[in-house]
């Protein structure tokens, strides 16, 4: 293949790869209609005025705990439990749950961890999440992260989990999140900004990539003629 026709190539590829960007929901736990106070923290089903567990569109495990930014164990002397990635509030999961559930056919694309500080007793808390995306009870997928640990006796600043290979699975209708506890304590973790995208909104796999093979081949015969 020529110089120009492999150039015809790549631009055809990047007009037909190139998608408009996909319309994202971001769930901060910022906007919620009844969050506790900022030294505070409660059930998420507590933050809106119907008592339900939906969210921006996502139903939630009754055992996500909204957490203000204020929030210290331990007493008023005692180290804050976490820090949110955004805005004042953050999640984390009640008496250190596991298997913790989402609801939605959204795909998750990804969301803030960090380790909390608990309690100031030593170690404590989990330093691995499992995000396993799920259709029913079956397991489509999981993404495994480490939860880093560099201020220690202090909360972490969260990271990103990107979980974006959702997207190539089949349909989805939620998620789990298990952890891995540390120590003898409850293993709590922290999370913030999780981040979503309409399932309709994700190009088929594969297409792109057939579509291009028969542009080569386009251009190759082309190539043969002239």
């Amino acid at each position: 293949m020529n110089k120009l026709a492999l150039r015809q190539l790549i631009l055809c590829g990047a007009f037909i790869t190139a998608t408009p960007a996909m319309a994202s929901v971001i769930a901060t736990f910022d906007d919620l209609p009844f969050p506790p106070a900022l030294d505070s923290a409660t059930g998420i089903q507590w933050t809106n005025a119907s008592s339900s567990l939906e969210y921006q569109g996502v139903i939630w495990d009754a055992r996500f705990g909204v957490v203000g930014d204020q929030y210290r164990v331990g007493g008023p002397s005692g180290p804050l439990f976490g820090i949110p990635h955004s805005g004042h509030y953050f999640v984390s999961n009640s008496s250190g749950s596991s298997g913790m559930t989402i609801t939605t056919d959204k795909i998750l694309t990804g969301a803030w961890f960090g380790r909390n500080q608990y309690y100031g007793f030593g170690e404590g808390g989990a330093d691995q999440v499992t995000i396993v995306a799920l259709n029913g009870a079956s397991e489509l997928g999981s993404v495994v992260f480490d939860l880093p640990e560099s201020h220690p006796g202090l909360p972490e600043p969260l990271s990103f989990v990107n979980t974006s290979i959702f997207a190539a699975l089949g349909p989805i209708t939620g998620y789990r999140i298990d952890r891995r506890e540390l120590g003898q304590q409850n293993g709590n973790w922290v999370a913030d900004d999780f981040q979503f995208v309409d399932a309709t909104q994700v190009p088929a796999p594969g297409g792109a990539v057939l579509m291009l093979g028969g542009m080569a081949a386009l251009l190759a015969a082309r190539r043969r003629r002239a």
